[in-house]
């Protein structure tokens, strides 16, 4: 029995920097109509501090930069598929203060603009 105590926390491990993960993507999705997701905001709501919220993310081998990038790439593509509003309400809803930067973003990383990517998904 020993044994298997010395070993869970290891096993457990993963699963629990998922399980954090996701609840950091649900806190920073959550708060994006409310503007730019800082992450002092992120770990208030989540009870810790910034710095213990940086420190768990870097455990689980991701950034709370790269988490909200893929954040806001996911609910600009429901954005940009499900729904008519124009490119100027999907930034704000997204944080960005601008139409053009959320562009920018949206074509650095999917190598496509927000307009052809509606056009191809409304097919």
């Amino acid at each position: 029995m020993v044994r298997l105590k010395s070993r869970a926390p290891k096993e457990l491990g993963p699963v629990l920097h998922r399980e954090f993960v996701s609840e950091v993507r649900e806190s920073i999705r959550e708060s994006l109509p409310k503007g730019y997701p800082v992450i002092g905001r992120t770990a208030q709501e989540l009870g810790i501090s910034p710095r213990t919220l940086q420190r768990r993310l870097q455990e689980a081998g991701v950034s709370y930069g790269e988490l909200m990038e893929e954040v806001r790439l996911d609910e600009a593509r429901q954005l940009l598929q499900n729904t008519h509003l124009n490119l100027a309400v999907i930034a704000s809803r997204l944080g960005y203060a601008d139409p053009s930067s959320f562009t920018r973003f949206f074509v650095r990383r999917t190598r496509t603009t927000p307009r052809f990517f509606r056009r191809e998904q409304q097919r």
